[in-house]
């Protein structure tokens, strides 16, 4: 990689980033079909599993979804047995989401085999070459969420 010149590196590593957000939908594509369920349930699952228990609201706010779309997601959800919503033990009027533990056992068959062998795909890296790749994944995301408020704005096809 020594003989690359740098502006060769940047768009190398962008073709390869694009690649890899691909792969990564394409995967995501398959766990959907896998578990039955669709994209917007798929994003509403990972808030479930990252932050559970949940209360319900965080569950639409982090997937980005109304009310009603975060409330349909859940329902498919629970009615394919992967989470179940309990009532929020210091609100009377809250509910929080968890895992069931099919929920847990479909997690497990589809993203746990990726994170078990992820220490032997990272150990040829140092501790100084993972640092690096932590920060371009951190700043990559707000990058992208930067990009993503400034696109929200904007409205192409109404010009073409």
């Amino acid at each position: 990689m020594s003989g690359y010149k740098r502006s060769e590196l940047i768009a190398a590593i962008g073709k390869a980033t694009q690649l890899y957000q691909d792969a990564t939908d394409a995967f995501d594509d398959a766990a959907c079909e896998a578990l039955g369920l669709n994209r917007t349930d798929l994003k509403c699952a990972s808030v479930i599993a990252q932050r559970e228990p949940v209360p319900v609201g965080e569950i639409g706010k982090l997937a980005g979804l109304t009310r009603g779309a975060m409330t349909t997601a859940i329902d498919r959800i629970e009615r394919a047995g992967y989470a179940r919503r309990l009532r929020h033990p210091s609100d009377r009027r809250g509910v929080l989401v968890e895992l069931t533990a099919k929920g847990r056992r479909a997690i497990d068959a589809i993203w746990g085999e990726y994170v078990r062998t992820a220490e032997a795909f990272f150990s040829s890296y140092s501790a100084q070459k993972l640092k690096k790749i932590l920060r371009y994944l951190e700043e990559g995301r707000i990058a992208q969420q930067a990009n993503m408020a400034r696109i929200k704005t904007l409205r192409i096809a109404d010009r073409t």
